[in-house]
């Protein structure tokens, strides 16, 4: 770095040889010195968007009078905040945001240049050579903003809207049919029916029901209310009890294999010797319940509520797997 030249005290220069100085700011006029050459005076805000398009680095230097060269580091009001924060945590996407914004404005001035108070302020050979970098940065940016917008307005007075339409609405109806048949084929739900396989019970009160023994096997049993049903050894293969209400059920040695049973509420309900292999218990209730004996091979317990309150792990099977991460 060139050393100062020794002024006199008191001159108009003082503050700019001051490296403690940082000058005016807003108002500043700032010489580069690069292998290129020398070139400038640039505004202070002209620096800065230098920095920011990646044609300077806070290590080139900079003067005000030719004479005295600093750093841009030590000048840190020159500095944009974007260049200053680029190592912090999303520092680098708005350091990038702020890059295009410097350079579409660049851009928007240039393509100006011809006005009479543009090509004024362009005289002498202010600008230094940019680097590669830059220079790739800005055609790419360039290629973009001039790319052929979509025809829209052909596209439209075209057939393909028409086409895109009579898709759609085929679409709309066939779905319309398969719900409407998806409704034929699913019967409605017969609380009075007597207990069998496959009987339809979705939604009905069957709370304390004596159902010992009773063959359910594949039954619909979706959010019905069992609670403090009798259903000792009752077969329950494959039944749909999904947010079943079960609480305080007696279900000793009651066959629930394959059984859906998410989100059924099994609060204290007596479980000893009951039959779960496969059975998908997640989300399920089983606070207090008695599970002695019971056999759980299998069994899918993700976010139940285990006997003691535990809530398991999700992807839990088998045994209940303390959740660390919640």
């Amino acid at each position: 770095m060139t050393p100062p030249p020794s002024d006199t005290p008191g001159t108009a220069n003082e503050a700019t040889r001051n490296p403690a100085s940082p000058g005016s700011g807003r108002y500043e006029q700032w010489f580069l010195r690069r292998p290129e050459g020398v070139c400038g005076p640039y505004p202070a805000r002209q620096i800065g968007r230098f920095l920011i398009l990646g044609r300077l680095t806070v290590q080139d230097e900079i003067s005000q009078d030719r004479q005295f060269w600093v750093q841009i580091a030590e000048r840190p009001h020159l500095i944009p905040e974007e260049v200053r924060m680029a190592d912090a945590p999303g520092g680098k996407e708005r350091l990038e945001r702020a890059r295009l914004r410097e350079d579409e404005r660049l851009r928007e001035r240039r393509s100006r240049a011809s006005e009479p108070i543009f090509r004024e302020q362009r005289r002498g050979d202010r600008r230094c050579p940019e680097n590669l970098e830059t220079q790739s940065h800005r055609q790419l940016w360039a290629d973009l903003l001039d790319r052929t917008p979509f025809p829209w307005q052909r596209w439209i007075r075209g057939p393909r809207p028409w086409i895109v339409s009579g898709l759609a609405l085929g679409l709309a109806a066939g779905l319309l049919v398969w719900f409407a048949l998806q409704q034929e084929a699913t019967p409605a739900p017969d609380c009075a029916a007597p207990p069998g396989p496959s009987v339809n019970w979705n939604y009905c009160n069957k709370a304390g029901a004596p159902l010992r023994g009773a063959d359910l096997t594949r039954a619909s049993l979706y959010d019905t209310r069992l609670s403090a049903a009798r259903l000792e050894r009752a077969q329950m293969t494959e039944a749909d009890l999904r947010y079943a209400s079960l609480d305080r059920a007696r279900l000793e040695g009651a066959d629930l294999s394959r059984a859906l049973l998410t989100g059924a509420d099994l609060r204290g309900a007596r479980l000893q010797g009951a039959r779960l292999e496969g059975a998908d218990l997640r989300h399920a209730d089983l606070s207090g319940a008695d599970l002695a004996g019971a056999q759980l091979s299998g069994v899918q317990l993700g976010r139940a509520i285990w006997t003691d309150g535990r809530v398991c792990r999700a992807g839990s099977t088998g045994h209940c797997e303390s959740s660390t991460d919640d």
